[in-house]
């Protein structure tokens, strides 16, 4: 059974999704602006450092993580794509 996961992304009127199989760590960004999704994809593969929260909201710690390595990072990764990219998480519309 293929576990899949999918969300909507977009960039000005470039309506596109994000797939990523976490069985096989397997990331394709679909998006018709080819330099937007080879920058998502770069974003998603690459090493990142973030302050996370660990018990509460208010205790932070750093955390070193690459999107692709499980579903819980690719959806942090997801969180700062539109900072870093340009590109937006569509997380309410059906990919």
């Amino acid at each position: 059974m293929e576990n899949l996961y999918r969300v909507a992304v977009h960039y000005k009127n470039d309506n596109g999704f994000v797939e990523y199989q976490p069985d096989t760590k397997e990331l394709k960004v679909i998006l018709v602006n080819e330099a937007k999704r080879a920058e998502v994809e770069q974003f998603l593969t690459t090493e990142h450092t973030v302050n996370a929260p660990v018990n509460t909201i208010r205790d932070f710690e750093k955390y070193s993580f690459r999107p692709v390595e499980s579903l819980s990072d690719l959806k942090l990764g997801l969180t700062r794509l539109w900072q870093k990219t340009g590109v937006h998480v569509d997380w309410s519309r059906p990919a």
